[in-house]
């Protein structure tokens, strides 16, 4: 056999190779450039490894949510759509949370968001790509709380991203070129994670003192509870007793105004972060959950953060870090016992690193995603 054929047998399996590779292109929801309407939830990123768009409009259908997203080639693809039937927990029927996908222009199968009993890859039919950058909209049908996570092309009908969310989370992470060292983005001498009040707070004054601090905030604007986006009245007992400088912090960011579910306005969040833009010690990352910690021994070294929209993942060190998320986001990733309910009425469970289970007070223990999640009332005996 001369060269020749070497070269166009060597040319054919080439080309075969090709042919049988599957073009695919994943898009996270919550990084679509125009959101419209729909907003980024992150609640449940420790859980999901991604935030969602949700489409909240009380009944009335909100804005669509469209980006420009780069195939890989041109050709047909097939089209899954990660979404939840919320209502599905307590009725077996379509949820409410319907939406559609349009591919520039072109409605694929409808209603997404109406099936299933969890989080799932819905197929939402194929489509023809015809130039190599296409519009991607989500169009809500409802506005009750429709729910997309992400998006997922493949010219292979069989190539369906998994539903475990260890796979998912490895198979996310290769779509989407993350690498797997997360890079340090920061060293300081306290991490604050949270930026309500409390973190506000706590940011605040060791930053005064000279610290170098950095302030991890999951949403757009400071204040928690008692932002804008929550609408809850700051209150409290100040300058009470011995402690007359009991709350002088808190006077300068607190609202003036009281009530809840008031207008944005009384809320002040450009007084929030007007503050904390003036701390030359606060390095603020807006917008960045905290994911996981990284421990030396029985001491955290550092925590993961990622940005909820781009998806970037950051690593800050410091020697001192403060759990101001209100739910102990960073105790429970670092493996603390917990405890979730009330003693009184015997609604109390408790969880321990060490036995890695539930520890029940006159309940049964639901484990979701590791940690005690729901619970039961069960009869003593």
């Amino acid at each position: 056999m001369n060269r020749r054929c070497f070269w166009i047998i060597g040319l054919s399996l080439w080309f075969l190779s090709l042919m049988a590779h599957a073009a695919s292109c994943m898009v996270e929801a919550e990084a679509f450039t125009y959101k419209g309407g729909w907003v980024v939830d992150q609640q449940f990123m420790d859980q999901m490894g991604s935030p969602y768009l949700l489409a909240h409009g009380m009944g009335s259908p909100v804005a669509d949510a469209y980006t420009e997203v780069s195939f890989p080639e041109l050709g047909d693809y097939y089209v899954y759509v990660r979404t939840y039937n919320w209502t599905a927990l307590w009725k077996a029927a379509a949820g409410p949370g319907q939406f559609s996908l349009l591919v520039d222009g072109k409605p694929m199968a409808s209603p997404l968001g109406a099936e299933g009993t969890t989080w799932m890859w819905q197929a939402a039919g194929k489509v023809s790509i015809s130039r190599l950058q296409a519009t991607i909209t989500l169009h809500d049908l409802t506005g009750f709380d429709g729910r997309c996570d992400a998006l997922y092309f493949t010219t292979e009908a069989d190539d369906v991203p998994p539903a475990d969310l260890v796979a998912l989370d490895a198979f996310r992470r290769k779509a989407l070129g993350m690498p797997a060292i997360v890079p340090v983005k920061g060293t300081y001498d306290l991490v604050v994670v949270g930026g309500g009040v409390a973190g506000i707070s706590a940011a605040v004054s060791a930053a005064r003192l000279g610290c170098r601090v950095a302030l991890v905030n999951d949403r757009p604007v400071l204040g928690g509870n008692n932002s804008s986006e929550v609408r809850v009245h700051l209150g409290g007992r100040l300058e009470s007793g011995p402690y007359k400088a009991l709350g002088d912090l808190q006077k300068e960011f607190g609202p003036t105004r009281e009530g809840n579910a008031q207008s944005a306005s009384n809320y002040a969040d450009e007084k929030k972060a007007t503050l904390v833009a003036n701390e030359p010690n606060i390095t603020l990352y807006a917008n960045c959950r905290a994911t996981a910690v990284e421990k030396e021994g029985s001491r955290i070294r550092r925590v993961i953060i990622q940005h909820t929209e781009r998806g970037e993942e950051m690593a800050l060190e410091a020697p001192l870090f403060a759990d101001c998320t209100g739910d102990g986001t960073i105790g429970y990733l670092a493996g603390a016992d917990y405890r979730m309910g009330r003693e009184r009425g015997g609604v109390c469970r408790t969880y321990s690193s060490e036995t890695g289970g539930c520890h029940d007070y006159g309940i049964l223990c639901s484990m979701v995603f590791g940690r005690c999640w729901k619970a039961y009332r069960i009869p003593r005996v």
